[in-house]
C-alpha cells in the first residue's frame, strides 16, 4: 500500500504540490517539515521511483509525480463524495426534488405519491415536469425521472419499478351491450379506442397457458395522451387497453369492466432514471422508496381486483 497507517501520505504528497514547498505545505498541515519531508520520502520509497525533482529554487513534479498527484485527487474526491453522501443520510429529506415524467404516468401515478411525500417530508418541495420526450432527462437536470421503457444511455443509473398488464376494458354500459366476452376473437366487430401512438392495424393478443391470437380492431377514436384515452374508455366510446396502473381505481370503483378475463395486450416495465454522475441523493431515495410502495400496494390491489374479475 502507498498509504501508511495514518492515512496522510497521499495528502502530504499532494499538499506539497499545492503548496510549492516543503515549508509551505507544512504550515497548512500544521506539521514539522521534517514530517512532511519524510512522509513524502516514504511515498518514494514506496513506489519505488522519485516523485519530486528538488532544486534550491523550486519543487517539479515527475512524470510518475504526476500520474501519483492524479490518483491522490481522485482519491481525495471519492472520500469527499463519501463524507457528503454520509452526512446527507443522516439528515431528513428536504430541499427541491425536481422529478420528471411523462405526460401519462404525471397524474395517474406520479400524483398519488407526491401527496403522499410532500405530506411525510414537509421541508421538501417537489417540481413535477411532464414531458414525453427523452431529452428532458438529461437536459432540465432532474434528480429522477420515471418511464415505461428503459432508454440506453450512460448518463443516468436505470432502477426497474414494476412490471404493468395491459389488460382489455370498457365502460359497463358498452360491455353489457356487448354480452358475455371471453375471447379477444367475440371482439372483431365491437368499436376500439387507442393511443395515437399505436400506429399499428393488429393487435397480438396474449391468454392463459401460452395461448395468443392476433385481432385487427375497428378503431373509432383516438387520442394522443393515456389521460385523454381513459376518458373515452370511462365515457364508453369504445374498447381498449392501458397499463394497469391507469386502470385499478376505475374498475375498483365500477366505472371499467375487464373484457376477456386472462388475456392481456402485453406487459410494459416502469422505471426510475436517476443521473449516473452522483450517487443516489437522500430525497431521491426517500421519494423512490415511497412509489414502490405505492406499487406494491396497488400491484396487491390489482391481484385482487384480477380474482374478482376472474382475470
Amino acid at each position: 500500500m502507498i498509504v501508511s497507517s495514518d492515512g496522510h501520505l497521499l495528502s502530504v504528497f499532494a499538499a506539497v504540490v499545492q503548496h510549492g514547498s516543503f515549508s509551505a505545505a507544512a504550515s497548512a498541515l500544521k506539521l514539522s517539515k521534517s514530517v512532511v519531508s519524510q512522509r513524502v520520502q516514504q511515498l518514494e520509497e514506496r513506489c519505488g521511483i522519485r516523485l519530486l525533482e528538488r532544486t534550491t529554487r523550486r519543487l517539479r513534479l515527475t512524470e510518475a509525480g504526476a500520474a501519483v498527484l492524479e490518483a491522490a485527487t481522485r482519491v481525495e474526491d471519492a472520500l469527499d463524495q463519501l463524507s457528503r453522501s454520509l452526512e446527507a443520510g443522516r439528515k431528513e429529506p428536504s430541499g427541491v426534488l425536481r422529478v420528471s415524467t411523462t405526460n401519462d404516468l404525471g397524474p395517474l401515478l406520479i400524483g398519488p405519491t407526491v401527496a403522499r411525500f410532500v405530506s411525510t417530508y414537509p421541508n421538501v418541495r417537489v417540481e413535477i415536469f411532464s414531458e414525453d420526450a427523452a431529452r428532458d432527462v438529461i437536459e432540465s437536470k432532474v434528480d429522477l425521472a420515471v418511464r415505461i421503457g428503459a432508454p440506453k444511455s450512460s448518463s443516468f443509473t436505470v432502477r426497474k419499478l414494476a412490471v404493468l398488464s395491459e389488460p382489455i376494458v370498457a365502460a359497463p354500459a358498452l360491455a353489457d351491450q356487448l354480452g358475455a366476452i371471453t375471447h379477444p376473437r367475440e371482439l372483431d366487430r365491437a368499436p376500439w379506442v387507442r393511443h395515437s401512438l399505436l400506429n399499428i392495424a393488429a393487435l397480438r393478443f396474449h391468454g392463459p397457458a401460452g395461448a395468443s391470437v392476433e385481432l385487427t380492431p375497428k378503431f373509432r377514436a383516438e387520442a394522443n395522451s393515456g389521460s385523454t384515452l381513459l376518458s373515452l374508455l370511462l365515457h364508453g366510446a369504445g374498447v381498449g387497453v392501458l397499463p394497469e396502473h391507469a386502470l385499478r381505481e376505475h374498475v375498483h370503483a365500477g366505472r371499467l369492466v375487464i373484457l376477456c378475463p386472462g388475456w392481456i395486450w402485453k406487459k410494459v416495465t416502469l422505471y426510475a432514471l436517476t443521473p449516473s454522475r452522483t450517487s443516489l441523493q437522500p430525497t431521491s431515495k426517500a421519494f423512490l422508496t415511497m412509489l414502490r410502495q405505492q406499487l406494491e400496494r396497488d400491484s396487491s390491489r390489482w391481484s385482487g381486483l384480477r380474482e374478482t374479475e376472474g382475470y
